[in-house]
């Protein structure tokens, strides 16, 4: 029979307390941590170490996570304490960097909700694979949340995102007329993450280009990104997918953008101007969309109510084809304009569409008639609905309240399922 490991033998936790740190002592307790980020940064954190951080500390700078857990064993990066969260903040390029594998981070504050001090591109930047960000609040960022194309199967849940709606590039168009970027909670160019049940606020900032920018979730040249019961209030965009071409048709994307699957999400809110933005490969002059095609995009059972007069519920435009794009069982309100698709997209079926123009191919056993949303409680169903019942398929398990789909004996289109 082996015998029982020994303390000795445990993988290390580290201590940082900006207030009452000393990077003289050792930093293995919370009566002995360290003061500074520099510090940390040059730990060595192996599999299964943890690195915990003081509630009411804050530090300038970044933390650089350059080390790898395992499955078994990931490196933690957590709080400690009482009091307010630990704060990361004021770096020009991100206040977390996530640059090795199986790193797991909870509790923190990333960034501060100013301009002073911010972090200025991104607020977490994930490099390696199979890395967790989980109940933090992230804010003051151009992108709270960048995914790196070298990163796979990200997982981003339980998070507060708060108005990261900074641009990191805003030029005149006389300079430039289709280059401003920025105010994204989550910026994804890689492959196969996880981005679930999140709060996301407030991402939306004034562009010279398109007057107003930003995005809940903007991916570009990630693939098989499965984006579910999020709910996002008062951001300019939900999503926008593109791929990167030039304009001789020659991709910088070489695996294409495709499979994203978006489901029992939800967005309201009165500067909200648009749910869902997709393409396919030319445009209506014949011209290449050098942000195109995007592939196999599936958009179901999720709820808009988008009153702003410039609003636009779900565009697939650029040659759209059901071969990138299915609509399913959706509730998508938008004052502007509800739905564009080109004539060739025929995929959408059991959606309510309501508000303004329509300029879509009918599909199957779609609804254009009022909702009939709860004042009182924002994209939830009154009594009468006729998104009640309308819904085939249980394609979740939960709706965004966590309440079992088909409960009620019926499946309902929309973010939520009728509770009586």
């Amino acid at each position: 029979m082996p015998a029982p490991a020994s303390a000795a033998d445990e993988p290390p936790t580290y201590y940082l307390d900006s207030v009452n740190g000393n990077d003289s002592a050792n930093g293995t307790s919370d009566a002995t941590p360290w003061k500074t980020l520099a510090k940390a940064n040059a730990a060595n954190l192996v599999a299964g170490a943890k690195l915990k951080l003081k509630r009411g500390s804050s530090w300038s700078g970044q933390l650089t996570i350059t080390e790898s857990g395992t499955a078994a064993k990931p490196i933690v990066v957590d709080a400690y304490g009482t009091g307010n969260s630990p704060v990361l903040k004021d770096d020009i390029e991100a206040c977390l960097s996530l640059e090795g594998n199986h790193i797991e981070v909870y509790n923190l504050q990333i960034g501060v909700d100013q301009d002073q001090g911010r972090c200025s591109w991104s607020g977490i930047k994930v490099g390696g694979s199979n890395n967790v960000i989980e109940k933090n609040y992230i804010t003051g960022a151009a992108a709270g949340v960048y995914i790196e194309t070298s990163a796979q199967y990200t997982s981003v849940t339980s998070n507060d995102f708060v108005n990261n709606n900074f641009m990191s590039k805003l030029t005149p168009q006389e300079e430039n007329d289709n280059d401003d970027s920025g105010a994204f909670a989550m910026l994804v160019q890689g492959d196969d993450s996880n981005i679930g049940w999140n709060t996301i606020t407030g991402s939306v900032a004034f562009s010279y280009d398109y007057e107003w920018d930003g995005a809940a979730v903007e991916i570009f040249m990630g693939s098989r990104n499965y984006v579910h019961h999020n709910l996002a209030i008062d951001v300019d965009t939900f999503t926008e997918l593109g791929t990167s071409r030039n304009d001789d048709g020659s991709t910088n994307d070489p695996d294409g953008t495709s499979g994203n699957v978006f489901e029992y999400n939800g967005i309201y809110g009165d500067r909200s101007r648009s749910g869902i933005v997709t393409r396919g490969p030319t445009k209506d002059n014949g011209e290449i969309e050098t942000n195109g095609p995007v592939f196999g995009t599936v958009f179901r059972n999720n709820s808009m109510n988008l009153p702003n007069a410039e609003s636009e519920g779900v565009v697939c435009y650029a040659g759209c084809t059901n071969a990138h794009f299915k609509l399913s069982q959706n509730i998508i309100v938008a004052a502007g304009k509800s739905a564009y698709g080109d004539s060739t997209f025929t995929a959408n079926d059991h959606n309510i569409f309501y508000g303004g123009q329509y300029q879509m191919t009918a599909g199957t056993a779609n609804v254009r008639r009022d909702p009939k949303f709860d004042p009182n409680n924002p994209l939830h169903l009154l009594s009468g609905s006729p998104a009640i019942g309308l819904g085939v398929t249980a394609f979740n398990p939960l709706d965004l309240d966590s309440v079992a789909v088909g409960s009620d004996g019926n499946i309902e289109a929309g973010a939520y399922e009728y509770v009586d």
